[in-house]
């Protein structure tokens, strides 16, 4: 099955409500990140910020024990909550962290894994304020890499889900943005006995 097809991007805007984003933003503007994250380990010249909150990479073990009593980290549980309970229904946790990126901070067209199936990412857009003329787009490709055929504004509130599976890439914000476009990101899988369940 050819999974890198629009419709296996799916765009939320308002599930979050606004004082749990201001939470969230707070969160993010604590001295919480470290330099030197690639989105491919062997390939990218050029590195971003990073906050790892839960999980391993290839963990496909549930991870929300790590965060769900961490006092920090209360509001990433709360989205969680939100998230399990609406578009990702039946799935668990095997990752949570943060990326952020500054103009020239520059992202790679990476997977996130190789399990087509049961694998999903889910994006949340937490910086305050975005404008169009800033980029900082997640650009989605074909299973080739040759077309696009997907590519989201960063519109704070914003979420988007896909298959794990899928090609994609954060683009860098432009020379206009003064801003530091985050995102929370989950990496979760469907629960063995929600197999069959239909996907976000």
């Amino acid at each position: 099955m050819n999974y890198g097809t629009s419709s296996d991007v799916v765009v939320i805007d308002d599930l979050v409500e606004e004082p749990l984003r201001r939470r969230l933003e707070a969160l993010m503007r604590s001295p919480i990140w470290a330099y030197g994250w690639r989105s491919t380990l062997n390939d990218g010249r050029f590195c971003y910020w990073h906050a790892h909150f839960a999980g391993t990479l290839e963990s496909r073990i549930d991870c929300e024990s790590e965060f769900s009593d961490e006092p920090l980290l209360k509001p990433i549980h709360e989205l969680w909550k939100a998230l399990e309970c609406s578009i990702l229904v039946g799935h668990e946790p095997l990752r949570v962290y943060a990326n952020a990126h500054t103009f020239g901070v520059e992202g790679y067209v990476h997977r996130d894994h190789k399990d087509t199936e049961n694998y999903f990412s889910t994006i949340y857009y937490s910086h305050s304020r975005w404008d169009k003329d800033w980029a900082g787009e997640t650009v989605f490709f074909s299973e080739t890499g040759e077309d696009v055929v997907a590519s989201v504004y960063p519109k704070p509130g914003r979420l988007v889900s896909f298959r794990g599976a899928i090609p994609h890439c954060a683009r860098a914000p432009s020379r206009e943005c003064p801003e530091l476009r985050t995102t929370i990101v989950f990496k979760t899988q469907r629960r063995s006995n929600e197999s069959q369940a239909v996907a976000p």
